[in-house]
């Protein structure tokens, strides 16, 4: 019998995060604040979900690639961000499937704790080589214990700023933490 994936089993609801929540919303607005720059011309989301901070990206760059491992989320994010002829949802689990080309913003939001410390190694090779010379690397998540994952937050943004890449932003909250960080040198 095989086994259903979490992701997708997570994504039968149209709205597993409650993305309209005050929580949410002030989060991708901080998010989106926290930004260097006001506008980018290619960027990636890993982990759009259901589309709701694609949605919001898709304001600020030329071009949106939003990725995700659920078919599920792919189809809601998809169904989100119908209209933005600039935003491209695919299914893509990462690191395996990075997408190629070169990208001015990269976003790992509230996906990094799904990874194992050698995926995230992998994700963290993968984001310095596809950001541009100018390009921004954003973080975002929950601060507090997860539960049945390899990592959890303050883990994940650790191993990025073990790197020594050059931080910009650093934001912490009690229930989240956010960095943006400027390409590796």
């Amino acid at each position: 019998m095989v086994k259903p994936d979490p992701f997708e089993r997570v994504h039968e609801d149209t709205d597993p995060w409650d993305v309209d929540s005050f929580y949410e919303r002030r989060k991708r607005a901080v998010t989106l604040a926290a930004l260097p720059a006001e506008h980018y011309g290619r960027a990636l989301e890993v982990g759009c979900s259901v589309g709701a901070l694609a949605v919001d990206l898709a304001g600020r760059c030329d071009h949106l690639l939003a990725i995700d491992a659920s078919q599920n989320a792919v189809d809601l994010a998809t169904r989100r961000t119908a209209g933005l002829d600039h935003v491209d949802v695919r299914r893509a689990r990462i690191p395996d499937e990075w997408p190629e080309g070169r990208f001015d913003l990269v976003s790992i939001s509230e996906v990094g704790y799904f990874l194992t410390a050698a995926e995230l190694a992998d994700v963290i090779a993968r984001s310095r080589e596809a950001l541009t010379d100018v390009g921004h690397l954003l973080l975002c998540h929950w601060r507090h214990e997860i539960v049945g994952w390899p990592l959890d937050g303050p883990d994940v943004h650790e191993a990025l700023l073990a790197t020594g890449a050059r931080v910009l932003v650093e934001h912490e909250e009690p229930d989240f933490m956010l960095h943006v960080l400027a390409r590796w040198a």
